[in-house]
């Protein structure tokens, strides 16, 4: 896939703020109706937005911009137009220190090398209440270097001052963030439909053979964040949805504990879901064809090489040089090679201690951007053009996917196709059309199918309105 969805408990509240801008002031930088930064020079993460009928219901609207107090009283149980609490509140556990203190009092004599491994011990026992479950969206690399390029050619148009280039490709950069957006939203949306549950009764017994307790429908609350950097500070665009720990039961209208089990047996169809919506929507805005990995997982975008993604990929291949040692440690410890599970364990330990903090200070674009495009020997601003129907000056292929195909927002994009910026030296009539786009839509479309695991060709091109490849 295109696409990789994870889930993982949540328990900072803070995190998804670190990057933003204009959050200690009053006034933060300028943007336009959609929320987006108008100078993409304005440092800062897109601002997050709410999601889901939850989310109606607490009085927010989808798509709303997230404002910080809103966004404490709703993840801390607290209605924020009432202020009353909402459901029970979050389990309270034993701490580490008092873990900690129970395993030194067990060991008074312990050394000093024991008492770090009585401190790992303490914090592995360690149970918190999550505040929410962070589903992750994360894109492929060629993905995030796509973006990259577009953000680079406005840095150079700015600072030629080619204010009118400038403002091309910040709208070019702005329908990019919608298509992902977009396709994050439809995988929010089988989410509800599909795992948005929370249980009631009792499920620890059966009574003359059944479980007393039900399984209920609910609807959830989330806010989404897409983010556009690695800790490691390289391109790696992701999406952040914070599914809030209580949800709405439709039957009573109750606020009780999500079920999670649900959310995670639907993850890899969500995957599938996002890759699709994600792909398509690439195609149709900017007319990238798709090529498959050479490890079969997914797609990539044609024409971005290896050795382009490896530039930026500076965590996994810090992660990768750390594995040697970290399996010849764990292989003295225990005396054996460890398995395949084993070496999992391994490799999320290896993440985890490599991890950096996020800098809490807002990001500057043109110095990553500047940065990026030094690590590529100065070839970042050439990656989209060539690899899509976009160029220097001049607009995408309107036709290239049909709007709407794999039912990608009939919406925003819609109205965002209609729109489209053309280049300032744009000439009339650019791309195909006709049959010949017909053509293009159905060799982009099926093969979005066949690569991704989903309905292949003629299934795929059906549902998209097209006729048969």
């Amino acid at each position: 896939m295109a696409v990789v969805v994870t889930a993982a408990s949540g328990f900072d509240l803070g995190y998804v703020w670190k990057n933003q801008a204009g959050q200690a002031a009053q006034a933060g930088p300028e943007r336009s109706a959609g929320g987006y930064y108008i100078n993409a020079a304005q440092a800062g993460e897109p601002p997050g937005r709410w999601w889901g009928p939850g989310a109606e219901a607490l009085g927010f609207s989808m798509g709303q911009v997230v404002e910080r107090r809103p966004y404490e009283l709703v993840y801390r149980q607290v209605d924020p137009r009432t202020g009353e609490k909402l459901g029970r509140s979050r389990g309270n556990y034993a701490k580490f220190a008092d873990h900690l203190a129970r395993l030194r009092a067990a060991e008074p004599h312990a050394t000093v090398e024991r008492l770090l491994e009585l401190e790992r011990e303490a914090a592995q026992a360690t149970r918190q209440a999550p505040v929410y479950t962070d589903m992750t969206v994360s894109l492929s690399k060629s993905i995030s270097v796509f973006h990259a390029s577009i953000r680079e050619n406005e840095r150079r148009a700015r600072m030629a001052g080619d204010e009118a280039g400038a403002t091309w490709w910040a709208e070019i950069e702005q329908r990019y963030q919608e298509v992902l957006q977009a396709a994050n939203r439809a995988g929010l949306e089988y989410v509800q439909e599909w795992a948005g549950m929370t249980r009631t009764g009792y499920h620890g017994a059966r009574v003359d053979g059944q479980e007393p307790g039900r399984f209920e429908e609910a609807l959830i609350t989330v806010s989404s964040w897409l983010q556009g950097t690695s800790r490691d500070g390289d391109p790696q665009d992701h999406i952040h949805n914070q599914i809030a720990r209580l949800v709405k039961t439709v039957r009573d209208g109750k606020h009780r504990a999500l079920d999670t089990v649900c959310l995670r047996q639907v993850l890899g169809a969500v995957q599938a879901v996002v890759a699709t919506h994600a792909e398509c929507g690439m195609t149709r805005e900017f007319g990238v064809d798709w090529v498959a990995r050479a490890d079969g997982n997914g797609n990539e975008i044609a024409g971005i090489t290896q050795e382009q993604m490896d530039a930026y990929s500076s965590r996994t291949v810090s992660i990768t040089d750390r594995m040697p040692a970290a399996v010849e440690s764990w292989t003295a410890k225990y005396g054996r090679v460890p398995n395949n599970r084993e070496l999992l364990y391994i490799r999320q330990e290896v993440t985890l201690a490599s991890r950096h903090g996020k800098d809490g200070s807002a990001l500057d674009w043109d110095a990553l951007t500047a940065r990026w495009d030094a690590q590529l020997g100065g070839e970042l601003a050439s990656v989209a053009p060539r690899v899509s129907d976009l160029d220097a000056r001049g607009a995408a292929r309107a036709d290239a996917c049909p709007v709407g195909a794999l039912g990608v927002d009939a919406g925003g994009l819609a109205q965002a196709a209609r729109a489209r910026p053309a280049g300032p030296d744009a000439a009339d009539g650019a791309g195909a059309g006709g049959s010949a786009a017909a053509g293009a839509g159905r060799r982009r479309v099926s093969r979005l199918g066949g690569a991704g695991g989903l309905p292949g060709g003629a299934g795929v091109a059906a549902a998209a309105g097209l006729p048969p490849p």
